[in-house]
């Protein structure tokens, strides 16, 4: 939503009823009766604030205003950062922090709603320049990483141009209705930590990084792009094995975005000046996808924690539970379990050993192209035991290293364009 000051009430048509207001989101709400509605806003509105605190608060209660004054109910405000130069100050900043900030607060609201199914609509009706690519590129990306588990549906909507001159009755249109392609995210961790300094002194960056950030650091960036490459790579065991402590990376996730918040520096004298001194970086939006795989596959009853000792009954249910959503590494995943299974029929390992050394075979080092080739069961790199019968599996942790390493290998390094 942009600046919803001037708006005038037209006739908006959609779903065979004729509703008089000013905004697209009223007729949007009582035709689609939605459970949930959030209304993405700026921080360009606000007019006055002693901090970006109150900036936020400003610009929030003028949308407020106006959504209560439009007949709007049961809706959340979402205040995003934006840029510009405007009647009531300057705000600058980093121009993709609009999209991160978006994509992070949508994903933590959207993993609380999400049931077996999840019908997401956006109206792009009174979006403004950058933040209605932004909003409909933050939406997609989530929804499509929520599709991997839950069937999601995804619909975006763009009202007639309202023009004075023109008639007062406005179609909304559907500009896209899709189930949205399951897709896991294919970014690693680059620069270890979620923000960057803008305009920021020497020490004031050592402060950031080695202090501030202090809790950040300590997230194992490799073993977090390890977790992300497993689901992108379809290596079941990896994901046990590098299974993150999600309640973790939600407090980095959101102590990052309250740390951001305290960069900004606000100057109000007849107008604002809003100034970010620091952005938010690519790795915020990894933290943020992993955070959401690891809670929904919670959430779906596949993993709960991070296991070093996996039984096969469990890969093979995860296998067939999660990787039904890309059916050539279900396939491929299900061909090297019974290989292994064949491999290993009737072998004795009462205790842990190599895979290759339990079925007589040189042991050396892990041949990168057999472990991506193979879902991560390279005979190098993973030790099994029987034990009551039941096959468990483990990859060698003295080569945990070198594991991560590879489960990460075709996962994009982002570097921000951004100066």
């Amino acid at each position: 939503m942009g600046n919803p000051s001037g708006w005038r009430e037209v006739v908006y048509v959609f779903g065979g009823k004729s509703i008089k207001a000013c905004t697209s989101l009223r007729a949007l709400q009582e035709v689609i009766e939605p459970d949930k509605t959030i209304i993405v806003g700026l921080d360009t509105l606000a007019e006055k604030g002693e901090n970006y605190q109150d900036v936020k608060e400003d610009a929030e209660g003028k949308i407020r205003e106006h959504a209560d004054r439009f007949g709007l109910e049961g809706y959340e405000v979402l205040i995003a950062p934006g840029i510009g130069t405007f009647p009531n100050g300057t705000f600058h900043g980093g121009a993709l922090d609009y999209y991160h900030y978006v994509t992070a607060r949508l994903a933590l609201i959207l993993l609380e709603h999400v049931g077996e199914t999840l019908s997401i609509h956006l109206d792009l009706t009174h979006g403004i320049n950058y933040s209605t690519i932004l909003t409909y590129k933050a939406v997609r990306e989530v929804a499509e990483a929520i599709s991997i588990f839950k069937e999601t549906r995804f619909t975006a909507y763009n009202a007639d141009p309202s023009l004075p001159s023109a008639t007062g009755k406005l179609s909304i249109n559907i500009i896209e209705q899709s189930t949205p392609t399951p897709t896991p995210l294919t970014e690693r961790i680059t620069q270890k930590r979620p923000l960057e300094p803008l305009n920021l002194s020497v020490d004031e960056r050592r402060r950031l990084f080695e202090e501030e950030l202090k809790e950040v650091r300590e997230v194992d960036d490799l073993e977090l792009s390890a977790f992300i490459g497993a689901l992108y790579n379809g290596l079941p065991l990896a994901l046990f094995r590098f299974y993150p402590e999600k309640g973790r990376l939600k407090e980095v996730i959101l102590a990052s975005l309250n740390l951001y918040e305290r960069y900004v520096e606000v100057e109000s004298q007849g107008k604002l000046k809003v100034t970010r001194r620091v952005r938010m970086g690519n790795d915020l939006k990894v933290y943020v996808f992993a955070y959401m795989i690891a809670t929904l596959l919670s959430a779906n009853g596949l993993i709960f924690s991070r296991k070093k000792e996996v039984a096969l009954s469990e890969v093979e249910s995860l296998t067939e539970s999660l990787f039904k959503f890309d059916e050539r590494l279900k396939k491929r995943i299900e061909t090297d379990i019974h290989t292994l299974k064949t491999d290993l029929e009737g072998k004795e390992a009462a205790d842990w050993q190599t895979y290759n050394s339990v079925i007589g075979r040189k042991i050396g080092g892990i041949d990168e192209r057999n472990f991506l080739a193979h879902s991560g069961f390279e005979r190098n790199a993973v030790e099994v035991k029987k034990e009551s019968g039941m096959l468990l599996l483990r990859y060698h942790e003295d080569k945990i290293e070198t594991v991560a390493k590879m489960c990460q290998k075709g996962l994009k390094r982002e570097i921000s364009l951004e100066s």
